[in-house]
């Protein structure tokens, strides 16, 4: 089916404010037909069927892990999402509603209360990341039309225009060296989502990798890490890797999935040898449909053990690896949401709940070729 424009604009705003960590809106996006990882009519027709319902959520380590966590930011209006820490573990920039209705970009030590805006706009911006180097942050922006990727300083000069197409681009991920960002962008041809490489140099320079969302690169630069939604049973996502060989995607494997959920927004931790996540799942006996839990999950990616980073008596989504063992993610535990983390190593010292999964396997389907 053909994309419309009323259509597309679901499609966007499903998978941004998915990404701000909306559980309604997130759990919208978990599961998705063959051909669209989103539905894009899904503002428009009729809703998905009912995801399964869960039980309680296990509380094995409740009040441990709530020791372990640390608060980074601090609004009490709108809120703050789309978390990511620099190199150093020293600084946090984030997309915030604080002070508008269109979320801006803004920067502040992670352990710190001042904080910097970058963007100021009646536009949205969002999902930004860190350049290695942590000078530029890359992110998406509606501010020409359509979703781009954009580059701003990190004292918020040399706005910089990266993609300026007709589709939607949107995701932004930096390479370890910083000469390239993968990104997702909406396949008019294909109907799904997609994800490429650019050059940040050299814009004009682009690479179709695979189908799928959020890819984030491992530190030693040879895997991307995404979400993509399965194309049988109940087509929720799960998490996905691929190796890069030349610069072409090689062996698609599946470290991450679900029965009763989805698994969404992988991101690498500093060693490369595990992958954390979120699980949207419903909640039993809502007579709305419209409630969910979204817990955050660890995957030992040769292994397939999972651990749970959160206990899901809150939301939690975003989930970022720091370099110096945190993972930051968004809840609202103190009421609006904001940026909270938890030390990884606290989670691995719990007893908390571990699915033994089978070590991951490659795909037998090959990459195919964007049209």
């Amino acid at each position: 089916m053909p994309m419309t424009p009323r259509s597309r604009t679901g499609v966007v705003r499903g998978l941004l404010v998915a990404s701000g960590g909306l559980a309604a809106l997130q759990a919208a996006c978990a599961r998705a037909p063959r051909v669209e990882p989103i539905a894009p009519g899904a503002a428009a027709q009729a809703p998905p069927p009912a995801p399964p319902a869960i039980g309680p959520e296990p509380q094995a380590y409740e009040n441990r892990l709530l020791s372990n966590l640390s608060r980074h930011t601090f609004t009490e209006n709108g809120r703050d999402f789309d978390p990511d820490i620099d190199a150093t573990g020293e600084w946090l920039v984030f997309a915030s509603t604080r002070n508008a209705r269109q979320p801006d970009i803004y920067l502040k030590r992670a352990d710190g209360f001042a904080v910097t805006q970058l963007t100021s706009d009646a536009v949205a911006d969002v999902q930004p990341r860190f350049s290695p180097d942590g000078q530029r942050v890359a992110f998406a922006s509606n501010r020409a039309g359509n979703w781009d990727i954009w580059l701003v300083g990190r004292d918020g000069t040399r706005l910089t225009r990266l993609t300026d197409d007709s589709v939607d681009e949107v995701a932004p991920a930096w390479s370890p060296d910083g000469a390239q960002l993968a990104f997702t962008q909406w396949g008019q041809r294909s109907e799904q989502w997609e994800i490429w490489t650019v050059s940040a140099e050299a814009p004009g320079t682009r690479r179709f990798l695979a189908y799928g969302m959020f890819p984030c690169w491992s530190p030693d630069g040879a895997r991307i890490a995404f979400q993509r939604a399965r194309e049988r049973g109940s087509r929720w996502f799960s998490v996905w890797h691929v190796s890069l060989v030349d610069g072409e995607a090689r062996h698609p494997t599946e470290v991450a999935h679900s029965e009763n959920g989805a698994c969404i927004a992988p991101r690498f931790s500093p060693d490369g040898q595990s992958l954390v996540y979120g699980e949207v799942r419903a909640v039993e006996g809502d007579a709305t449909g419209q409630r969910y839990s979204g817990a955050l999950w660890q995957v030992d990616i040769e292994r397939g053990v999972r651990k749970r980073v959160t206990d899901g008596a809150q939301p939690a989504y975003n989930p970022v690896w720091g370099p110096q063992g945190r993972i930051y993610f968004v809840t609202a535990q103190a009421g609006a949401e904001n940026i909270w983390s938890v030390s990884a190593a606290a989670v691995s010292a719990v007893a908390g709940e571990t699915v033994e999964g089978p070590p991951a396997r490659p795909s037998a389907d090959p990459i195919p070729e964007a049209d």
